[in-house]
């Protein structure tokens, strides 16, 4: 055993203290073959070494470098510009050439940047492309889906409509989220995700809450929703939330549309981020009711927050509370009220896990600039339509009054 632990050390020691490699060079002066010793990364031969003195190392000059030990005289030169669609990542020194790296959502294939591959509906991101490599992709497995083509995007999970306290009218596929329909009424439609209460709410505020949903119906660009659903959606929806739902309706009718396609993606694309950074377990009761205590307007009951924590999953614990603010407070604009929350929150201590859900989803509710699309394609000419409501309105008061 001691012999074995000695050889260790004198390999170890070895290892540690190893020699300077060496080249043959000839002398000229006596004609010997002598053993110099090769200069070090960042330098080259100056002066060969001689039977009185050692080589001699100079450092390379600008834009030059050595990256091993050598015995040449001279440096490589660095490479002068990166490849197309390449970025530097590390500038050259004299001792490693400049390193290039292909652009954000391209990767190297041989010698040339290649666009990420972009997983089909149907399939999640399960580890994300990098300068290095492809974008690798997986199936969804049972209970989740993706129902666009995304290079970072995972599969997510479908809606539960028990736990929503709804039924389900359509399973979940690998492509569609499960879809919900109300127990206690004759016809319900999607439920509203936060994005889309984000996105949709200038619909559902003045002026343009005095618009008769039928008439916003026809003037929707696109496929029209059927007049059946609109009838069944008065019939079902309070009038506040009538715009939320058509709109919805509106956005499956048109989710094949290329011209509308940037806005439906838009929408789910924020719809995964939501969910996807809700989705911690380490949330309390104590956690929920600081956030409802925090928030403006209405509060949902502590009854009902005990009963959302016996029957959800954790992961949904903030975007259910949320949901049932939202439908106590239809008029609140969200973006505001969760910095409003954060706010008071941040005053009154709250715990880490908290306030860093709410702060990113208040960044994405907040970052989300579609409803400057669908304005310019539906506000005004519904605009158009609210002042030819009143026109109509005020013609009518006067045929009454002069009656």
């Amino acid at each position: 055993n001691s012999g074995l632990i000695c050889c260790l050390f004198a390999m170890c020691f070895a290892w540690a203290y190893q020699e300077i490699p060496k080249y043959q060079h000839r002398d000229p002066v006596t004609s010997k073959v002598l053993l110099c010793d090769q200069c070090p990364p960042g330098t080259a031969v100056e002066r060969h070494c001689s039977t009185e003195e050692p080589t001699v190392c100079a450092p390379c000059p600008e834009k030059r470098f050595a990256e091993q030990w050598h015995w040449g005289d001279s440096c490589q030169h660095c490479t002068s510009v990166c490849k197309e669609r390449q970025i530097v990542r590390r500038e050259c020194n004299s001792t490693h050439d400049r390193l290039c790296e292909c652009i954000p959502g391209y990767h190297l294939v041989v010698e040339f940047c290649v666009r990420h591959t972009a997983c089909s509906p149907g399939f999640g991101v399960i580890v994300q492309g990098t300068p290095e490599r492809n974008t690798l992709c997986e199936k969804c497995s049972r209970g989740y889906f993706s129902s666009t083509s995304s290079t970072t995007e995972p599969c997510i999970p479908h809606r539960n409509c028990t736990q929503l306290g709804l039924k389900t009218v359509r399973p979940g596929t690998a492509t569609q989220d499960t879809l919900c329909e109300s127990e206690n009424k004759e016809f319900t439609f999607d439920y509203i995700t936060l994005c889309e209460e984000a996105i949709f709410q200038f619909l559902a505020s003045p002026p343009l809450a005095s618009v008769s949903v039928e008439r916003l119906s026809e003037n929707l660009p696109g496929r029209k929703v059927d007049w059946k659903s609109v009838e069944r959606l008065k019939k079902s929806c309070s009038p506040q939330r009538q715009a939320l739902h058509l709109l919805r309706l509106w956005r499956e009718q048109n989710k094949d549309q290329d011209k509308l396609l940037s806005i439906i993606q838009g929408v789910n694309h924020c719809e995964r981020k939501v969910s996807h950074c809700a989705s911690v377990k380490s949330l309390t009761l104590e956690d929920l009711l600081s956030l409802m205590e925090s928030l403006p307007g209405e509060k949902v009951s502590e009854e009902d927050i005990r009963a959302l924590v016996r029957f959800c999953p954790s992961q949904r614990y903030i975007l259910q509370l949320l949901h049932l603010w939202k439908i106590q407070n239809g008029g609140q604009d969200l973006a505001k009220a969760l910095s409003h929350s954060l706010r008071k929150l941040h005053l009154k201590g709250a715990r880490r896990p908290l306030l860093k859900i709410l702060k990113r989803i208040s960044r994405i509710i907040s970052a989300s600039s579609i409803h400057r699309m669908y304005e310019k394609m539906i506000l005004v000419k519904s605009l158009k339509l609210f002042a030819l409501d009143i026109v109509i309105r005020e013609a009518n008061n006067v045929i009454l009054i002069i009656i």
